[in-house]
């Protein structure tokens, strides 16, 4: 069994390119091929797969001595536990090269674009191999999400062609009706604890010396995000010791107005917003054009930590 996995806390990306490449793996060889998740799922996700009616990847909590294709990521600190005493065969991604190792060459294919399901696409497309309407369905969720229905900087033509391709094989007539319906689901975050909120999609870097971790929440009700923010603010500030991070930063991104607000806490935080983004206050910035993680946060942070 060949294992196909995205990473820790894992998005809707994560777990529908998983599962879309896997289903291309196993068309194009005839070998088995399995999606497996490195994480619980997050309230988008668990719609997205319900929308589509398909089963929730099985939990791989360990990648030792499994033969295994990373998508979605290529650091060893957003891996499933052991990644180090696995045997990584190939790898997809869309963001910066990382530090995941391997004993011979592989095949590894990064593309500066929206979504991985965007890469899974080309090779569909590539090798003449149709995808059924369950699969188009979460990929073409997949990419929706990554780029905030296309209103993402990250969003490329290929991001739309591929999306519209996968909404056309699914069924969807209005991409940004779902979308919004899906995003909807995503911000359900009434009865969620700081923590839970905190790790529905977080991921954890490395600069020079410092490990770093970026949390991210979306959400069309700014009062909600005002009132969270608070919240979180706190949350960070009297749990940072829990979490295994130099620094912590928490992303509160408005779809509708397209800006987040974030909230940040551990010695040197303060200066390195300042340096990124020019200004910060008592451990909060606000954002404006702000909402891709990947090509907006990490990389100034990353900058200005070396």
């Amino acid at each position: 069994m060949i294992y196909v996995i995205g990473h820790k806390n894992p998005d809707t990306d994560s777990i529908c390119s998983a599962i879309g490449y896997a289903a291309f793996k196993k068309a194009l060889t005839g070998q088995d091929y399995k999606a497996a998740r490195a994480g619980d799922l997050n309230p988008e996700t668990e719609f997205v797969l319900k929308h589509v009616g398909l089963e929730t990847p099985e939990l791989l909590p360990s990648a030792a001595g499994k033969d295994v294709i990373l998508v979605d990521h290529n650091e060893v600190a957003q891996a499933t536990d052991d990644i180090a005493d696995a045997h990584i065969l190939e790898i997809l991604d869309h963001h910066k090269i990382g530090d995941v190792q391997t004993n011979e060459p592989i095949y590894f294919r990064a593309m500066p674009v929206g979504c991985t399901a965007t890469i899974v696409y080309l090779h569909f497309k590539e090798n003449n191999i149709e995808f059924d309407k369950a699969t188009a369905g979460a990929l073409c969720s997949a990419i929706l999400s990554d780029t905030l229905a296309f209103r993402s900087p990250t969003c490329t033509d290929l991001d739309v062609e591929a999306a519209n391709a996968y909404a056309e094989a699914a069924g969807i007539e209005d991409i940004q009706a779902y979308a919004k319906e899906m995003f909807k689901a995503g911000s359900e975050l009434a009865g969620k604890s700081p923590k839970e909120i905190l790790y529905m999609d977080f991921k954890k870097f490395t600069a020079g010396n410092t490990t770093y971790g970026v949390g991210q929440v979306t959400s069309m009700d700014e009062d909600e995000l005002s009132e969270l923010a608070k919240t979180m603010n706190d949350y960070i500030h009297e749990s940072f010791s829990e979490h295994g991070c130099d620094m912590l930063f928490f992303l509160l991104t408005n779809i509708l107005d397209e800006s987040s607000e974030m909230v940040f806490a551990g010695e040197g935080a303060d200066e390195v917003v300042k340096k990124a983004f020019t200004s910060s206050e008592e451990g909060r910035t606000y954002l404006k054009g702000v909402v891709s993680r990947k090509k907006q946060v990490v990389p100034p942070i990353t900058e200005a930590l070396s």
